[in-house]
């Protein structure tokens, strides 16, 4: 069951809203590449402020080790200016808990604060519960609206919300709006089902996709996941990204997908570069793929195998950038793929930034049926895992 969003109905005069939201934008040289994340939270900002409310804005920023000034949330102000919305930044939870009280003293309107990179603090990912309580005093209300967070453990997402009555806790228009359309793919996906998968974290990836397999009628499998697949089935892949570790899981899962019917498409050929990341370019057949070869993205053979399946398929399901944005000649993969799911007649849903940051470019957005901010929620929501912040706004209790 999905939590219900409780906004229009709370009163919020001079009340305090600590909202989670997932404003991990893709960054280059420090710039913001794309900002649909920030545009896709502000409806909900909006009403939280038509009804009185202030905003205690918390979201994390890449994936820093420790404190690092190119991934502080301070990156994110100019943003908030040029689109007309006041914020404050604080640099931990001590310093907005006296910002606050300065506004409340002064009389004056309180701006929007924007706490520091919630991975500064060792407690976000620790999950601890007095770095917990530190983020919840600061609050009279919270409201996840970090659909792309959703799928995750950290204090912020799971242990803040528990220092919460469930009638103090909400999610927000954002998570609603990616809700209804979870709830279509999940219950209601017209087949032939496809899902095109690529991107790291294999281990990660690979229970989510066993879970699709009760769902959909084909897999296409993309770099860098797919060379996993293919070193577990003895194949040549150079010094392409696997993971020695997950072989045995890439075979049990082909088996199973054997078992339940569903077809796995594997790439015919490779973009690739040889000895250096930073090497030419060039397009080899998988039968004939170099010791030295880095595999990047798929190549022309692949891109029109896999555009033929889209093109038959009723509903499609897309988390497969490959390449690099500072190289563009690496996304042409990615590239064609979405521009295969533009002209799909299918119901596609686009989830992951990078993804939806290509499409965008290419003046796609209003060509296809849905794009996620989050790619691993969303995947893992459709494979029928719980989502763990939906299941702490759930829990009816309040830690005491």
């Amino acid at each position: 069951m999905n939590p219900v969003c409780h906004l229009a109905e709370w009163n919020l005069t001079n009340a305090r809203i600590l909202l989670r939201a997932d404003l991990n934008v893709p960054l280059i040289n420090g710039t913001i590449a794309d900002d649909y994340r920030l545009r896709a939270l502000v409806p909900t900002i909006q009403l939280i402020q038509q009804k009185g409310g202030t905003i205690i804005l918390l979201t994390h920023l890449g994936r820093p080790k420790g404190s690092d000034p190119k991934l502080s949330t301070r990156i994110l102000i100019p943003w908030f200016a040029a689109h007309g919305l006041t914020v404050t930044y604080a640099a931990t939870p001590h310093d907005a808990a006296q910002i606050l009280s300065a506004h409340k003293n002064s009389g004056l309107p309180t701006p929007i604060l924007l706490l520091e990179n919630l991975r500064f603090f060792s407690g976000e990912k620790a999950r601890d519960p007095q770095f917990a309580q530190e983020l919840a005093a600061l609050g009279d209300y919270y409201v996840d609206d970090a659909f792309g967070s959703l799928h995750r453990t950290d204090t912020s997402i799971t242990l803040v919300p528990a220092l919460f009555s469930p009638e103090k806790r909400s999610i927000g228009l954002l998570v609603e709006k990616e809700l209804i359309t979870l709830d279509r793919l999940r219950t209601q996906a017209q087949k032939p089902f496809v899902a095109v998968i690529g991107g790291g974290k294999v281990a990660d990836k690979l229970p989510l996709i066993k879970g699709l397999l009760s769902k959909i009628d084909t897999l296409l499998l993309c770099p860098a996941i797919v060379f996993t697949f293919m070193k577990a089935q003895g194949k040549e892949v150079g010094k392409s990204l696997i993971d020695p570790t997950e072989l045995a899981a890439c075979t049990d899962l082909m088996i199973q997908a054997r078992e339940k019917n569903v077809a796995i498409g594997m790439p015919l050929d490779y973009q690739i570069v040889r000895d250096s990341m930073t090497g030419p370019l060039s397009y080899v057949d998988v039968a004939t793929f170099p010791a030295n070869g880095f595999g990047i993205s798929i190549g022309p053979k692949t891109i029109a195998a896999y555009t033929a399946i889209l093109m038959q398929a009723k509903t499609i399901f897309f988390n497969a950038a490959m390449g690099f944005a500072r190289r563009q000649e690496t996304l042409t993969g990615t590239e064609a793929l979405l521009k295969a799911l533009a002209q799909a007649p299918g119901f596609s849903v686009i989830g992951g930034g990078d993804s939806v940051a290509i499409a965008k470019q290419l003046g796609l957005e209003q060509k296809i049926g849905y794009l996620s901010t989050g790619g691993g929620a969303m995947l893992a929501a459709i494979s029928g895992n719980e989502l763990p912040g939906l299941k702490a706004l759930n829990d009816r209790t309040k830690t005491q």
